[in-house]
C-alpha cells in the first residue's frame, strides 16, 4: 500500500516565510516610526515640564525687556555730493581733458548756459541718512553714549528711540583716544541704562544690543571670550585699548550699542569686530563700562578729557626677558623707561632712563599698554606710588605727582619704521656687521653741523643692512642715531664701541643706549636697543 506524505506544516511554514519577506520591511518601518514618535513625545513632555529651560528662556526675554528701552538707533544725516567735476550733469564730463581735446569736444559742452562754475549746488541737496550706529541712554538728562567713529564729522545726528520717537542730537564731546562720544537730546521720560559695578569675567553670558546692518533694536547672545585685549590697532596710534572680547554677534551698525550681563546691566560698549569678510566671525570687542563711565563723566562735566601724565618715554615694544636680564632684572613683567621728560613728574621724583617700573599703587605692571592705561586713568595732580627696579640698587619706591598729559605727548614715542640706506662705506667690526650695523663713524661737532644735527657724544650709525637684527630693532640711517653706551658703558668713538662690543657674547644679547634725533622737536630722544644673534 503506497505511503501518503503530509506536507501541510511545511506549506504553512513556507507561506509564513514568504509573507514575512513581503510584509516584514513595512512592519519594521512601522515599529521604528512608532518608537521614534514615542521618543519625540516623551522628550517634548520633558522639555515642556523643564522649569530650568523655561527659566532660562524667560530670563533672556526679561533682559531684553529691561535693556531695550534704553537702547537707541543713531542716524547720521548728510548731503550727497558730486564725486567729480560735472558728475551727474553730462555723461561726457567723466572723460579726461586730453580725450575731450582729441575728439574735439568743447570744454563747456553739456554745461547749462549761464550757470556759474564756482557755485556749490551740493548745499541744495536734501539731507539723507548716510550712516548709522547704535547707542544707549546714560542718564535722565538726555545724554546718549556711542562710539566716536559713529558720529565723527557728522553734519547732523538724529536719535531714534525704541518707541519710534526721534530727536535731533548735539555732540557734547568726544574722546578719539578711547572711541567714546557723548550726545545730548532734548527729551523727558527717558530710561537710563543700569551700569554694572563689577567687571566681567571670562565665560560670563552677555548680550549685545544695537542695529546691525540697520536691523534696528536687535539682540544677540554669547559669552565673554576674553578680557583685557590690547594692541589690536582698533583705535589707532596713541589710543587706549583694553577690550572685552565676546562671541555675541556684533556687526556693522552695532557700534555704540550696550553689551550687558544676565541682569540687564551694561558691562561694555560694542565697538569693533575682527573679520576678513566685513561681517561677524565670532570676534567682537567692547569697551569696558568702567572706562566708558570715567570718560563720559569728564565729558559731561567739562566737555573734554584730561589724563594723568607720568613724563616718561616708552619703548616701541615690551621688554623681552633678554633685555631685562641685561639690566640684572629677573622679575616678571615690568616696563622699561626709555627716557624721562626733563623737568617732568617722573624726573622730579627721581626716576631715570633704564629703570624698570614694576608696580603702580601696588598693582603689578605687566606691559606697556597696561601702564599707559593705568596712568591715564588718574586725574592730573594725583599722587601715585611707583615701584621700580634700578640696576645695581635693586627695588626702589617713589611717589610721583602726575601732571596733565600734553597734546603732543605722542611725539615722545617716536615711530621706528624708517627704512635704512645701504651701500655706505663700513667702518664697523665683524660683530657689528652681523647685527646689521654696516657703517659707523665717531660723531663730532663738525659732523653735527654738517648734517644740521644737535651734538651728542658717541658713535653715529651711518648704514644698516635691510632685514637685519639692527633694522628689526629699529635702528636706521634714515633717522640719525648715535650709540652712546654698550651695556651701560659709555662709548665716545668707534674704537671704544668695537672694544666694548667684543667683550660680550652676541648670542646672549648686547644692550645699546641710542640717542635718536627728533627733527620735529630738534632734540635727541634716548632709547634702548637690544641686539641678539641666533646661537644656531
Amino acid at each position: 500500500m503506497p505511503r501518503i506524505r503530509w506536507y501541510g506544516p511545511s506549506v504553512v511554514l513556507l507561506i509564513a516565510v514568504l509573507l514575512t519577506m513581503v510584509a516584514g520591511p513595512g512592519i519594521v518601518r512601522s515599529l521604528a516610526y512608532a518608537e521614534t514618535e514615542a521618543r519625540i513625545q516623551t522628550i517634548q513632555n520633558n522639555l515642556a515640564q523643564s522649569d530650568m529651560l523655561k527659566s532660562l528662556s524667560d530670563a533672556f526675554t526679561q533682559v531684553s525687556e529691561v535693556v531695550e528701552p534704553s537702547v537707541v538707533h543713531i542716524e547720521i544725516l548728510g548731503t550727497q555730493r558730486a564725486r567729480q567735476r560735472g558728475m551727474g550733469q553730462s555723461p561726457l564730463d567723466m572723460f579726461p581733458d586730453e580725450l575731450r581735446r582729441r575728439f574735439g569736444i568743447p570744454d563747456d559742452y553739456g554745461q547749462e548756459e549761464g550757470a556759474p562754475e564756482t557755485e556749490n549746488y551740493d548745499k541744495y541737496n536734501p539731507q539723507q541718512v548716510v550712516g548709522n550706529g547704535s547707542g544707549w541712554v546714560f542718564d535722565d538728562q538726555g545724554h546718549i553714549i556711542t562710539n566716536n567713529h559713529v558720529v565723527a564729522d557728522a553734519e547732523k545726528i538724529r536719535v531714534r528711540m525704541r518707541d519710534g520717537s526721534r530727536y535731533d542730537a548735539e555732540v557734547v564731546g568726544t574722546d578719539p583716544k578711547t572711541d567714546i562720544a557723548v550726545l545730548k537730546i532734548d527729551a523727558t521720560g527717558l530710561h537710563p541704562a543700569v551700569l554694572a559695578d563689577m567687571p566681567v569675567k571670562q565665560g560670563e553670558i552677555v548680550f549685545a544690543f544695537g542695529s546691525p546692518f540697520r536691523f534696528e533694536f536687535s539682540m544677540t547672545q554669547g559669552i565673554v571670550s576674553a578680557t583685557g585685549r590690547k594692541n589690536l590697532g582698533i583705535i589707532g596710534f596713541g589710543g587706549y585699548e583694553n577690550f572685552i572680547q565676546t562671541d555675541a554677534a556684533i556687526n556693522p551698525g552695532n557700534s555704540g550699542g550696550p553689551l550687558t550681563n544676565i541682569y540687564g546691566q551694561v558691562v561694555g560698549m560694542n565697538t569693533a569686530i575682527a573679520s576678513r569678510t566685513g561681517g561677524f566671525n565670532g570676534l567682537g570687542f567692547a569697551i569696558p563700562v568702567k572706562t566708558v563711565e570715567g570718560i563720559v563723566s569728564q565729558i559731561i562735566e567739562s566737555g573734554s578729557v584730561s589724563r594723568g601724565f607720568l613724563g616718561i618715554i616708552l619703548p616701541a615694544e615690551d621688554m623681552t626677558p633678554s633685555m631685562a636680564r641685561s639690566f640684572g632684572y629677573d622679575g616678571e613683567g615690568g616696563v622699561l623707561v626709555n627716557d624721562v621728560v626733563p623737568d617732568g613728574p617722573a624726573a622730579e621724583a627721581g626716576l631715570q632712563r633704564g629703570d624698570i617700573i614694576t608696580k603702580i599703587n601696588d598693582v603689578p605692571i605687566t606691559d606697556i599698554e597696561q601702564l599707559r592705561n593705568i596712568v591715564a586713568s588718574f586725574a592730573p595732580n594725583t599722587s601715585i606710588d611707583v615701584e621700580y627696579y634700578r640696576q645695581g640698587k635693586g627695588m626702589q619706591r617713589t611717589e610721583v605727582t602726575l601732571s596733565e598729559m600734553p597734546a603732543d605727548a605722542l611725539a615722545m614715542n617716536p615711530d621706528q619704521s624708517e627704512k635704512p640706506e645701504t651701500d655706505v662705506e663700513s667702518q664697523g667690526s665683524e660683530i657689528l656687521k652681523k647685527f646689521g650695523i654696516t657703517g659707523v663713524q665717531t660723531f663730532t661737532k663738525d659732523l653735527a653741523d654738517r648734517y644740521s644735527l644737535g651734538f651728542q657724544e658717541g658713535v653715529l650709525v651711518k648704514s644698516v643692512r635691510r632685514g637685519s637684527e639692527a633694522m628689526t630693532e629699529g635702528l636706521s640711517s634714515q633717522r640719525p642715531s648715535v650709540i652712546t653706551h654698550v651695556m651701560g658703558k659709555k662709548v665716545t668713538n668707534v674704537s671704544e664701541l668695537t672694544d666694548e662690543i667684543a667683550k660680550h657674547n652676541p648670542t646672549e644679547g648686547i644692550r645699546l643706549s641710542v640717542a635718536v634725533w627728533d627733527k620735529n622737536g630738534e632734540e635727541y630722544i634716548q632709547r634702548y636697543v637690544f641686539l641678539e644673534l641666533s646661537s644656531e
